[in-house]
């Protein structure tokens, strides 16, 4: 006996997901999901659809721009044999991991900077002078603020 699938309307799968309606529409203008439409029109989502959507919108969540995310989408369909087309998603999954190792290289970077100028403010605990050029001018901030980047933006101007 075969399963029936069951279909979701669009304030069902909005709510699900936490993103709203006008959302889900723009992904479908967009062309990234295709949902049934029930005699009387109205949009039905099956769990498939559900499930492209939360892989779509995890994307956009890392900041991946619509069109590579239509490219990711649409680069199976375009190529003539499975071999083909396992060569142009992997070539694209590369570039996307290529990327985002790069991006967690400059968030590393930029965590230990954060650590360090925590660990250089926190000299400042119990200090009674004005933060300011002025008011504290051997202040350790101050002192550290050619090789730490970030302090210069606590800093006065």
């Amino acid at each position: 006996m075969e399963e029936i699938e069951q279909l979701h309307k669009i304030g069902d799968v909005a709510e699900a997901l936490a993103i709203s309606i006008r959302a889900i529409r723009y992904y479908e203008e967009e062309k990234l999901i295709t949902p049934l439409r029930s005699e009387g029109g109205t949009r039905l989502y099956s769990q498939r659809d559900i499930d492209r959507l939360r892989a779509i919108l995890r994307l956009v969540e890392s900041g991946y721009a619509l069109s590579v995310i239509k490219t990711l989408a649409i680069t199976r369909e375009q190529h003539r044999t499975g071999d083909d087309s396992q060569k142009a998603i992997s070539n694209q999954l590369d570039e996307m991991l290529a990327g985002i190792q790069t991006q967690l290289r400059k968030l590393q970077t930029l965590a230990r900077q954060i650590d360090t100028a925590k660990s250089t403010v926190k000299k400042c605990a119990g200090c009674k002078n004005k933060p300011t050029t002025k008011g504290c001018p051997g202040c350790p901030v101050r002192q550290h603020l050619s090789e730490i980047e970030l302090l210069n933006l606590v800093w006065d101007q």
